[in-house]
């Protein structure tokens, strides 16, 4: 009887235990913060004229360089920067920067938010380059990037480069890769918050051969599309053109061309075929006779490769060249065109996609887009911004800037996304164990 009594204790014991223990659960909640962070734009370097299209009047803006890290609406839509790098809190809308050098040379790029891996395939660091490579750190503390320069020569040594809070550096490229004809950069943020900018200017003496803003893109991939390439010239004129491409990696690597026009389709032969050796920046040169006044280029590849392709251009009378870059395939998002009226381009087997164009005046229109290979559609200069929407599976897209100064090229791609970051939340227990 004794024995039974202890084992009915015994059990009652754990019970209460493992009860106390399921009702002693501190309920714990998690939350999270969803925005879009803020992006930042190319500083504005001597004897260059910035200006960023904004789709609103009230978009908060600030400039690096400064002690304030305060923002405040910028009242225009059309805003011009004489000094320092904006960032800008754009939400969804993605601004789109031009500068230029009056009567010289234009170019556009992308604002976008920091990211830890920037490539840049495009410029020259030889005996014609006035070009740089751009660091912006829109942070509160010190940055660290490392900046590793490919070149026909292969890899060069890479260079750890220090940033101060809320500022950028400028480095010449012919201090980077002194004497290389084509490169390629690959631009590593180790701390900080940090965007980077290339600026390719040439000139030969007091002659001016041209410039563009040569546009960021993402990691090495086995498939490029360059969806908008100018072409300037007559049917019985051939337009030169200089395909840049870099394999990174350790295995040289087999690609397969296809341009897409609407011409037609066809593997160019300069192109197709072709092997490249790895580390080392590869240039091939080709030249099409076609109607169409512009075209886009599909290169796949067995090995992860970057690539963009180099064309001179004629804009109102005035030489110019353009970098057409890779860009990946095509996402919802609203880019802001305030003054710019660009030419759209989309590639893709089968291309659909809706454009929600508000113009200046408040208004907006929907467009449906659609093609096979190639499609283009021409926004007016009354047009404060686009936004995709219902995209089909495979479509990319550029768009095409022309002004009295010269040619521009910008991906389609949003400068920012959604980031989900999680709220920290008090406990009383972190004070009363």
């Amino acid at each position: 009887m004794k024995l039974g009594r202890n084992a009915t204790l015994a059990i009652a014991t754990v019970l209460t235990i493992a009860i106390a223990s399921l009702l002693n659960v501190s309920a714990t909640t998690s939350r999270f913060n969803i925005t879009y962070p803020s992006v930042v734009c190319p500083p504005n370097i001597d004897g260059l004229s910035t200006a960023i299209s904004l789709s609103s009047p009230q978009t908060l803006i600030r400039k690096t360089g400064t002690s304030s890290m305060k923002s405040k609406p910028v009242g225009i839509r059309r805003y011009a920067i004489a000094s320092q790098s904006a960032v800008i809190e754009a939400g969804s809308v993605t601004p789109v920067v031009w500068q230029v050098r009056t009567g010289v040379w234009a170019g556009a790029v992308t604002c976008s938010a920091p990211v830890t891996s920037q490539w840049f395939v495009g410029a020259t660091a030889d005996i014609t380059s006035k070009g740089s490579l751009n660091l912006v750190n829109s942070g509160l503390g010190k940055a660290v990037v490392r900046v590793t320069v490919f070149s026909e020569n292969g890899e060069l040594t890479p260079r750890d480069i220090v940033i101060r809070a809320n500022s950028f550096v400028q480095l010449p490229l012919p201090s980077l890769a002194p004497g290389s004809q084509v490169i390629a950069i690959h631009v590593e943020t180790r701390a900080g918050r940090v965007n980077a900018f290339v600026v390719d200017e040439r000139g030969r003496g007091l002659r001016a051969l041209g410039g563009d803003l040569v546009n960021p893109t993402g990691d090495p991939t086995k498939s490029l599309q360059i969806p908008a390439i100018p072409q300037q010239k007559g049917k019985k004129t051939a337009t030169p053109h200089t395909l840049r491409l870099l394999v990174p990696g350790n295995i040289d690597a087999h690609i397969s061309a296809e341009i897409r026009s609407t011409d037609g389709t066809f593997a160019p032969t300069a192109l197709d075929g072709q092997v490249i050796a790895h580390k080392k920046v590869i240039e091939i040169p080709f030249e099409l006779i076609m109607k169409s006044g512009k075209f886009a280029l599909h290169i796949t590849s067995d090995q992860p490769i970057l690539g963009s392709v180099f064309s001179k251009t004629i804009s109102q009378g005035k030489s110019d060249f353009v970098w057409s870059t890779a860009v990946p395939d095509l996402r919802e998002f609203t880019l802001a065109t305030t003054g710019l009226a660009p030419t759209l381009v989309f590639t893709g087997k089968s291309i659909k996609l809706k454009a929600v164009v508000t113009l200046t005046n408040g208004d907006s229109k929907e467009i449906s887009v659609r093609g096979e290979d190639i499609a283009t559609l021409v926004l007016s200069d009354k047009a404060r911004s686009v936004t995709f929407t219902k995209i089909s599976s495979g479509t990319s897209g550029a768009a095409l800037i022309s002004s009295k100064s010269g040619y521009g090229y910008i991906p389609l791609t949003p400068g920012s996304v959604l980031t989900k970051s999680s709220v920290p939340s008090s406990n009383i227990r972190v004070l009363n164990p």
